[in-house]
């Protein structure tokens, strides 16, 4: 797509006052197609009529042998066009019997072309000052335009107006702007809108998409080189030294997306560790979008306009809630329910409570797949088993936070519930259909069949189980836990106490750090005091817990 469609006569001006007034748009940063473009042996006219519709802006340059459309009048009198006289009439009558039978709607709209206003080459001199008007004149019109651009962008406007407020456009200085936020927040949308409406402020810009798949496909010299070239606007890059220097003497604008490690650069991460390794002047949380803003994006998306379906209303409440304001999982949701009927929007609504959708899953995982061993491990014990939990309790994580973990007012940790269902899938995944074999259990159903039917093994790691969630008794022997060395976290919580034990006085829990079990039946256990960090068990009937002096 073009900001500008160049239409003249190429013997007439194309090496005079076309090519410099192609230069001046460029250096403005304006996107102009010049017929030049054409690859040889094109149709051209398919490809002109592609191109035209593709422009926001066409400039028709009326020099003498110019006989076609509209806008600018080169070293020719309007008048002359309007009436068909002198050399531009002497051309035009030329066609008249080439093409007989389009002659009278050419006329016509030469005529109309001729009453349109526009730029008289004759009226404004010197032709450097007519030039600059035509090309801050289009600057006007493209920033109209992009007004009309974002209309299909939902609850994006206040976004692009913090970070423009942000950049101080027009002060001096280097700014350097960090938008953060989890996966599919429209970091990366909310970038590029602000990118296309101030970019004409600049003498260069560049806008780099996913440098970290640029940085592990062609390395950061590569990376390096396609910036040098595009600010530069020059293909040689032998002397990149010497770029630099030239570019130094310029104001620059740059973007660039899903950055891992650290004019105005605006850079979008995931990672909160690149706020603290890059420096720069500002940065900006993306937010998730309000309820209206997602339901209309939503509706958009599901029944192709702002209007839903009033037979959708509960079921429509539920999908939005379950995005939780992020973009794109309501695009995804909206788009995967368009047209179904509603028992195939109530069965997906089932589903996605126990088992996240696909490509939003796909999306969210690229953040945590980041992460180290030791980070992933902190990120799915929160999401499986200490989301809500206070800060204090969970404080080591903080040194691997990513974007991945929050804080509420009460300092208690908070994790976006897209995100809590992405670790908990990974955790699934382990072993589908048997829960034994997980390293984690949360779900009841699973801890249930596991701790009843004595189907665990080495690979559990943690327990949490709602209590309040079992509809029934679950009886519990030795053998339930010493099938599980590795057992770390156990919790049992909840109002009502459900389990119910035989033979387990005494079973070590050699490795587990937090225990929580109120109302505990037993009156022995056997802790390794020098693991343990955390224990809550209130209201029990525990007498001892380990056996020796710890």
């Amino acid at each position: 797509m073009y900001d500008v469609f160049l239409s003249f006569r190429g013997e007439d001006t194309r090496d005079n006052f076309t090519s410099h007034l192609h230069h001046v748009l460029s250096l403005k940063s304006i996107k102009t197609f010049i017929d030049d473009q054409l690859i040889r042996g094109d149709n051209i006219s398919q490809s002109l009529l592609g191109t035209i519709e593709a422009s926001c802006i066409a400039i028709i340059i009326f020099s003498e042998r110019y006989a076609s459309s509209r806008w600018f009048f080169y070293r020719v009198d309007p008048s002359h066009v309007r009436k068909q006289s002198h050399s531009f009439g002497r051309h035009f009558s030329r066609l008249r019997k080439r093409f007989p039978e389009k002659m009278k709607r050419w006329k016509n709209a030469l005529t109309e072309a001729a009453d349109l206003s526009g730029f008289d080459s004759n009226v404004i001199r010197p032709e450097s000052k007519l030039i600059e008007e035509i090309a801050n004149d289009v600057l006007k019109r493209l920033d109209a335009t992009f007004q009309s651009k974002n209309k299909g962008l939902v609850g994006v406007e206040c976004s692009i107006e913090e970070i423009e407020s942000l950049l101080c456009i027009g002060s001096e200085g280097v700014c350097k702007l960090r938008i953060w936020g989890i996966g599919g927040i429209s970091k990366i949308t909310i970038a590029g809108a602000v990118f296309n409406k101030i970019s004409r402020h600049f003498e260069g810009s560049y806008f780099a998409l996913n440098v970290r798949e640029a940085e592990e496909t062609g390395g950061i010299k590569d990376l390096q080189k396609k910036l040098l070239s595009e600010l530069s606007k020059d293909g040689n890059m032998r002397n990149i030294e010497s770029q630099l220097n030239r570019l130094a003497r310029k104001k620059v604008r740059i973007v660039f997306d899903d950055v891992t490690s650290g004019s105005r650069v605006i850079i979008t991460t995931r990672d909160k560790q690149v706020l603290k390794n890059c420096w720069a002047n500002k940065k900006y949380r993306m937010k998730e979008l309000v309820y209206a803003d997602a339901h209309k994006l939503f509706c958009q998306w599901a029944f192709g306009g702002d209007h839903l379906d009033a037979s959708h209303i509960e079921l429509t409440d539920k999908a939005i809630k379950y995005a939780q304001g992020v973009p794109l999982a309501l695009k995804v949701l909206g788009c995967y329910l368009c047209g179904r009927s509603k028992e195939v929007w109530e069965s997906a609504m089932r589903k996605l409570e126990i088992i996240p959708h696909v490509e939003i899953e796909e999306v969210l995982k690229i953040s945590y797949d980041s992460l180290d061993d030791s980070q992933k491990n902190v990120f799915l014990d929160i999401a499986c088993f200490l989301e809500g939990e206070h800060r204090d309790e969970v404080i080591s994580i903080f040194d691997a936070s990513k974007s991945l973990i929050n804080l509420d007012l009460f300092y208690r940790i908070r994790m976006h519930d897209l995100l809590r269902d992405m670790g908990r899938e990974i955790v699934r995944k382990e072993s589908i259909n048997h829960p034994g074999k997980r390293n984690r259990l949360w779900h009841h159903k699973d801890i249930y069949q596991v701790l009843k039917k004595n189907t665990g093994t080495e690979a559990i790691e943690g327990i949490s189980l709602d209590m309040n969630k079992v509809n029934r008794e679950i009886h519990m022997n030795s053998y339930a836990f010493s099938k599980m060395p590795k057992l770390r976290f156990l919790r049992f919580y909840g109002d009502k106490n459900k389990c119910m034990v035989s033979h387990l006085e005494g079973v070590p829990f050699a490795e587990v750090r937090h225990l929580e079990w109120p109302q505990c039946p037993l009156k022995t256990l056997n802790i390794c005091a020098e693991k343990l960090v955390s224990l809550k068990m209130p209201c029990t009937k525990v007498e001892q817990l380990w056996d020796d002096v710890q």
